[in-house]
């Protein structure tokens, strides 16, 4: 594996800033929750998208939540140029049985919101424009503003799935990502940190490339399901979701 210098000067810097240094790395996890406590409600254990364990030739260990801003792709790529054990990551068997294809999907209230917003915005960003002053031209751009906004909502954090015999497939609001199964390495489905989400979809493509989904519409009882048909697929799934909590901020169970 190769990191360009960008990668590796955004991984050097990231790494710096906590207090990291490659050399002192001896393996990595990537997409695996931190468990040191066997109590799942303990605050020792840490969960969510995005979490780096780093295995420190000290014999201690590192746990650094990496956000989209963090440039996981060039954490990971840079990691692996320097030949560091990715420790938590086996390649799939797949099975050669077809599997038929099936969508999943839910409605979502929250998502009518948005349709909503975006609805409302749009119709006033139309009839105020037509008023020729300059404060109703500004009102029209907010608006119009606004319904953009509504749009990339309903297209970036209202994702569903669709397996298919050779692919997995992302879909949303006139957005379609298509994966073939041999183009993906790793698959893991966690609770979303925000508020307004429930649970995310993060991957790992073969060339290591991070992803993060939004998979809301996706019921949560079907995830064990769609993580066993990927394994079938040869890929490395994982479902990290308890099963006595309902979101990420969910302390209702804790004793």
């Amino acid at each position: 594996m190769k990191a360009t210098e960008k990668e590796i000067r955004r991984a050097t810097t990231y790494l710096r800033k906590h207090r990291v240094v490659l050399d002192d790395i001896q393996s990595f996890r990537f997409m695996q929750r931190y468990t040191p406590e066997p109590d799942v409600h303990s605050s020792a254990n840490l969960y969510g998208p995005g979490l780096l364990t780093l295995q420190l030739k000290s014999g201690g260990e590192k746990v650094l939540t990496v956000h989209l801003r963090n440039h996981p792709t060039a954490l990971i790529h840079t990691l692996l140029m320097h030949e560091i054990p990715f420790a938590n990551y086996t390649p799939g068997v797949k099975n050669k049985a077809p599997q038929p294809a099936v969508t999943y999907r839910r409605l979502s209230l929250y998502m009518l919101w948005y349709l909503a917003i975006f609805a409302a915005c749009f119709y006033l960003g139309l009839r105020i424009v037509t008023i020729h002053t300059a404060v109703c031209f500004v009102l029209s751009l907010l608006f119009f503003g606004m319904s953009l906004y509504s749009i990339y909502l309903l297209q970036a954090r209202f994702c569903y799935l669709k397996m298919e015999a050779d692919a997995l497939i992302v879909m949303s609001a006139g957005r379609e990502i298509r994966y073939l199964y041999k183009d993906l390495r790793k698959v893991n489905f966690e609770f979303a940190r925000e508020l307004n989400a429930t649970h995310v979809m993060e991957l790992l493509d073969k060339d290591y490339r991070y992803r993060l989904f939004y998979i809301g519409r996706v019921p949560r009882k079907q995830l064990p399901e769609i993580t066993t048909r990927l394994q079938q697929a040869g890929i490395d799934a994982t479902c990290s979701l308890n099963t006595d909590k309902r979101h990420y901020h969910d302390v209702y169970h804790a004793s």
